[in-house]
């Protein structure tokens, strides 16, 4: 495992790779409020390919945004094309859970980048609203930055805590938070604080909707690869049968575990995912 740093625009994007510097690449983004490490239990199992998995923005050891600033979704799938382009890949494997999931589904859908083959694990797009709605969700968003209430900094007195907490956050196992945490918490005078920018904490200014998706999803021109996990807690398979349905060329295949199933159980994952990359 070595570090891997690269500059876009406007962010130092920090990560790790493994595996063969000269094979084929696999470009891999985390979930919301995860990091790099969300990769690190199924990496070993592509020795052949070079397996690179990045902080996004605001994650783990990447920059945070400005003073003053807000996130927006959208930009985070400017920062996968920028990252893609600063390490110069093409005909490279996007892989990515949760929200990175959802983020690469829509730059899969814009066609900058030259993928190879999508692997998406439990996310297929990001979450929508109907039309309608917008008004509230834009109103509810600038109350809670203006306003914000309860989004005070965390300090835990070691490890174990720091653990526990994210353990009643997901449905992983304790191996898995444990890397997860290796990662995502660093050491200040005041005790262990999240690496997370606390801003990732504020609601969307505005979603998507099912027919923007949907449109996104049917120019996605690579083959694709969707993971669901039998027991997760995001009931994608029924919730999105249209989505499923506009990708051009799309295997789905529904494995035994919750919304972490790439690391808690790594090698059943590899396995087909590994499959699907090699036919």
């Amino acid at each position: 495992m070595l570090p891997i740093s690269v500059r876009t625009k406007f962010h130092s994007i920090e990560g790790v790779e493994w595996g063969n510097p000269q094979g084929t690449p696999i470009l891999a983004f985390h979930g919301w409020l995860d990091n790099a490490n969300s990769f690190a239990p199924i990496a070993k199992y592509f020795p052949e390919y070079r397996f690179i998995s990045m902080d996004f923005p605001g994650h783990g050891k990447s920059s945070h945004k400005p003073e003053n600033t807000v996130y927006y979704f959208a930009e985070y799938a400017l920062e996968i094309v920028s990252i893609a382009q600063a390490l110069g890949l093409e005909n490279f494997i996007l892989m990515a859970h949760s929200m990175g999931a959802a983020i690469s589904t829509l730059v899969a859908g814009t066609n900058l980048l030259k993928i190879k083959k999508l692997v998406l694990i439990e996310s297929l797009g990001p979450l929508t609203n109907l039309s309608e709605s917008a008004p509230e969700i834009l109103t509810e968003a600038i109350k809670q930055v203006l306003h914000p209430r309860g989004k005070k900094e965390t300090y835990f007195p070691n490890m174990e805590s720091a653990v526990a907490i994210r353990m009643r956050a997901g449905d992983m196992k304790l191996e898995s938070a444990e890397i997860l945490m290796e990662r995502g918490i660093e050491k200040t005078p005041k005790g262990l604080k999240p690496r997370r920018d606390l801003r990732l904490h504020y609601n969307s200014f505005f979603r998507y909707t099912e027919e923007q998706i949907e449109s996104f999803c049917n120019r996605i021109d690579c083959p694709t690869l969707l993971i669901l996990g039998d027991k997760s807690s995001f009931p994608i398979a029924e919730k999105y049968e249209n989505r499923i349905n506009a990708v051009n060329n799309l295997k789905k295949v529904t494995l035994d575990g919750g919304h972490h199933l790439h690391m808690d159980s790594p090698k059943e994952v590899a396995s087909v995912i590994l499959e699907f990359l090699e036919n």
